[in-house]
């Protein structure tokens, strides 16, 4: 497995050593398992890795789980299969099970050790996972679960549907593939793969790795109700999803990069004090929305920390309510 030593080294500066199993570990392994993979061991910042290739080419996803479970029980250690060819299903498939494999020269998918294996690509000058997602992949995946989708599309045409270019989408689609929410297929033609099965099961998972839109809060005395670049939102916008009261302030968002316009032809004023509250979001707050309103999941990340329980059971209500 010399190969595997050179592409973990020169893709992320790991420099293992691999060894055989110790008699002792070859003892203990049930002949099924000896005859159907070779396997050779390392070490890596106190965790015992183990790579596992199959010796044959008719191993399933499930298979493969259950004998990962076998070896991690008997070998006491972490399990990575050592896969040359595998289709883009059976990938997909490996990655929803969280099975670590190596596909040398094209992918390593090791959920244990992610984060190590970031710090590393960082020391050698490339993106480390952050915590949240910048707000480019956070728009991109509202689009994908509320206007259409962006799975199985060639990046190049998904950089058309989001307006942006061909760069950006690269660099949303590395973002979301680092936090393990899609997976990149294709070789000419690149396209992601959604992880999770489902828009629901989606935004389940990346609702804590996205930021509320709002920059800042201001109020004016300014009249809004007509003015296209204000978008009704908090409650005036909670309100038109669920059954909670509009309160008797009214609340509009304008993206932030709008409001100039807005200072210098109309002459708004923001301060402390006014009859509307006015929000000043990262991304146009239209930008989702299929009626005159911010939609349903922006709304509920700008609100999800209020602490008025009504409003906690009405976000709830509304996302319910979502037709996913």
């Amino acid at each position: 497995m010399t190969n595997i030593q050179r592409y973990l080294e020169e893709n992320f500066g790991l420099s293992l050593r691999l060894s055989q199993l110790g008699e002792e570990d070859r003892r203990r392994l049930p002949l099924y398992l000896k005859g159907s993979y070779e396997i050779q061991k390392a070490d890596f910042d106190k965790v015992k890795l183990l790579f596992v290739r199959p010796k044959g080419n008719d191993y399933t996803p499930s298979q493969l789980e259950k004998q990962q479970f076998q070896l991690r029980e008997i070998l006491n250690g972490v399990i990575v299969f050592v896969l040359e060819d595998l289709e883009p299903y059976l990938r997909k498939r490996l990655i929803e099970s969280r099975i670590a494999f190596c596909q040398t020269g094209k992918q390593l998918y090791i959920p244990e050790l992610l984060v190590n294996l970031n710090d590393l690509r960082g020391k050698n000058k490339a993106e480390t996972k952050k915590s949240t997602l910048g707000y480019t992949s956070q728009c991109a995946l509202i689009y994908h679960l509320l206007l259409g989708s962006i799975e199985d599309i060639p990046l190049g045409e998904v950089a058309k549907l989001l307006v942006t270019n061909a760069m950006s989408i690269s660099r949303i689609a590395k973002e979301l593939e680092q936090h393990q929410i899609i997976s990149i297929e294709g070789t000419k033609e690149k396209q992601m793969h959604f992880i999770p099965a489902t828009k629901r099961k989606i935004w389940e998972e990346v609702q804590n790795l996205m930021n509320s839109p709002i920059k800042k809060v201001f109020y004016t005395d300014f009249p809004l109700g007509n003015e296209p670049l204000a978008i009704p939102s908090y409650d005036s916008a909670l309100a038109k999803y669920t059954t909670l009261s509009e309160g008797n302030q009214p609340a509009y968002a304008i993206a932030r990069n709008k409001i100039d316009s807005l200072d210098e032809d109309k002459g708004l004023e923001l301060g402390q004090y006014g009859r509307s509250r006015v929000e000043l979001w990262a991304y146009d707050p239209a930008a989702f929305s299929r009626s005159r309103v911010v939609d349903p999941l922006s709304l509920y990340l700008s609100m999800r920390n209020e602490e008025d329980e009504r409003i906690k059971i009405a976000l709830e209500q509304m996302i319910d309510n979502i037709k996913w």
